[in-house]
């Protein structure tokens, strides 16, 4: 069984990507289920702090997940789908922090288990990409590619490509990629240091003019991104691909970004 992961930015500042989420994947058949009891992932913060309590908390969400039946877990949110990843693939090594973890997993008489497969929304699209149905024509649309370091960082471990997958996507939707930007936004500094949070985001920003719009794969790029400035249109992938299915604005979550894509 497929199962969603929302994570945290979901019931906040990424509701436009879970909108975008279940239109999508319901506009192209795909059955899911979400997660029932999921909880936060620990993002990177966590483990900064504490790596027993990261582990736990993506020791505690996969086993809830396969307690459910779930064989793969995916998530539309790059930084959960790192944070997810690497620390299962952690444990799988460290085999002191993975017994610790699941000592306190089984006294709360949860089994511990982190089999499930972790992906993001993207390589569940990339799989049907032939059960596209374009319906909307996005040909001389420009975009820059614009992951964001958890999504990165997630390809990365997996040993894949991030710009090929989303390029390949978006081939498929008829769009030209006339930027690819790995910058950091600077999201992670807005609680302590605002100016360069600006500075960062808009470099991105600024390396990409050349695009009609930026396509990201991070609700919390999307958001700070789309938030700092007037200028460029910020957009999930999956998003992109909904319009390109004839799916409304208001089916995407698009009526909620500060900047709109018109097309």
């Amino acid at each position: 069984m497929l199962c969603y992961y929302p994570g945290c930015s979901a019931r906040g500042i990424g509701v436009d990507m879970d909108v975008a989420t279940r239109s999508v994947l319901n506009k192209l058949g795909i059955e899911y289920k979400e997660i029932d009891g999921w909880a936060c992932c620990g993002t990177g913060v966590v483990g900064e702090i504490s790596p027993y309590g990261a582990a736990t908390l993506v020791t505690s969400n996969l086993s809830l997940a396969s307690e459910q039946g779930c064989k793969k877990v995916f998530t539309a949110c790059g930084i959960c789908a790192y944070q997810l990843y690497s620390w299962k693939k952690r444990l799988e090594k460290d085999v002191e922090l993975k017994s610790d973890v699941f000592e306190v997993l089984n006294s709360h008489r949860l089994v511990p288990d982190l089999s499930p497969e972790v992906l993001h929304i993207i390589d569940i699209i990339y799989d049907v990409m032939d059960k596209i149905e374009i319906k909307k024509e996005l040909t001389g649309i420009k975009v820059s590619l614009y992951p964001g370091c958890g999504a990165r960082n997630y390809y990365h471990l997996k040993k894949e490509d991030v710009y090929i997958k989303m390029g390949k996507i978006l081939k498929k939707l008829g769009v030209s990629i006339v930027a690819k930007v790995d910058t950091c936004c600077g999201f992670p500094l807005m609680t302590y240091d605002k100016k360069n949070a600006k500075r960062l985001a808009l470099r991105v920003v600024e390396k990409s003019l050349d695009a009609d719009v930026i396509v990201t794969l991070c609700p919390f790029c999307q958001y700070h991104l789309d938030t700092i400035q007037d200028v460029k249109p910020v957009v999930h992938l999956h998003q992109l691909v909904g319009i390109a299915m004839g799916l409304s604005k208001e089916q995407l979550g698009l009526d909620k970004h500060n900047n709109q894509l018109k097309l």
